[in-house]
């Protein structure tokens, strides 16, 4: 029988992770085993997840950060596939039961579903916003190269098999916010294959209480972090760049291109000279950027939403969403 290891770092969320606890928990699948790794949380955290019993596995760390904290979840895991939770989001009632079925059935190394910012207070959900990835990403190009056009997923939204956690080696330690995307980056350079669940949901919390690490994410340390995760990103994709769509190159160099400049403009450390990702052949690139850019940004302002690439399939709420939350003990 398949197991599922439901993993969530927390830090300093005391009033939000017993009801991520209790929504792993309650699925219609259940996990095999719920891992709460506390990143040194100074609240009621642990006091709550010890409330669990033996139903939750607890692991205290110093301080370190969401990858430190998910690796070591993982590390002390023993399921055949990885839910990485936020503790502070909750799922639909079917979400670990739904993927699962699909990657036993398709022979997929992730599976990713609709999510939706929300605001949760007491017993009601609020869409902020359209559900995003109502549907999979276009076939047109392959989901490494939407990644790097301006799309991208949420973890909370996919379950993972553990043999592509263990192939692709964990988080990295030195990288927060863009964590995340380093090591999608590397699930993807790795070929892994994708499945789309969406008959599932997930409800992805805006909030303003204590994140992940005492650090924070301050605009300069998140400019920073994401200089770092470029250069990272710039090795491991130097042999494909010439390979890429046009379009792919196009949207890629004009992100590059908006960092450094407002790295510049900043005064922060720059990307170094010799970073693959400044030379992507583009004819008459300059223009073409600029254009690119104006394009954009008439784009955005038109959707009125961040999430304006085409691959992300945005939705307006609809009964399923409302009957998801419903479903979980939520009005909408």
């Amino acid at each position: 029988m398949s197991k599922i290891s439901v993993i969530i770092p927390c830090f300093n969320r005391a009033s939000m992770i017993g009801d991520t606890i209790e929504n792993m928990l309650n699925q219609s699948t259940p996990p095999f085993e719920l891992i709460v790794v506390d990143d040194g949380s100074t609240d009621d955290s642990v006091k709550i997840i010890r409330s669990f019993g033996d139903k939750v596995m607890l692991i205290q760390q110093a301080n370190h950060g969401p990858g430190v904290a998910r690796n070591n979840g993982f590390n002390a895991s023993s399921g055949d596939f990885i839910q990485f939770m936020d503790s502070d989001d909750l799922a639909s009632k079917n979400k670990l039961e739904s993927q699962l079925n699909a990657l036993l059935r398709s022979g997929a190394d992730f599976a990713y579903c609709p999510w939706a910012r929300c605001r949760i207070e007491e017993n009601k959900i609020a869409y902020l916003d359209k559900v995003l990835q109502s549907r999979a990403v276009p076939e047109i190009k392959s989901m490494l190269e939407w990644f790097l056009s301006g799309w991208s997923l949420v973890f909370q939204n996919c379950l993972f098999k553990r043999s592509l956690i263990e192939t692709t080696g964990g988080y990295r330690s030195d990288l927060m916010p863009s964590e995340d995307s380093e090591y999608f980056l590397r699930m993807l350079l790795a070929n892994a294959k994708p499945i789309h669940t969406p008959d599932c949901l997930v409800f992805y919390r805006e909030h303003n209480i204590n994140k992940i690490t005492a650090s924070g994410t301050s605009a300069v340390h998140r400019a920073n972090d994401w200089t770092m995760y470029l250069e990272i990103a710039g090795e491991m994709l130097k042999s494909k760049l010439t390979d890429f769509r046009l379009s792919t190159k196009i949207a890629l160099s004009a992100s590059v291109q908006n960092h450094i400049s407002y790295c510049k403009q900043n005064g922060l450390k720059q990307l170094s000279d010799n970073n693959p990702l400044h030379n992507i052949k583009i004819p008459a690139k300059a223009v073409v950027l600029q254009t690119y850019n104006l394009y954009q940004k008439s784009r955005r302002k038109i959707l009125n939403s961040p999430d304006f690439n085409r691959a992300f399939f945005p939705v307006k709420p609809g009964e399923i969403h409302r009957r998801s939350a419903k479903e979980i003990g939520f009005n909408i």
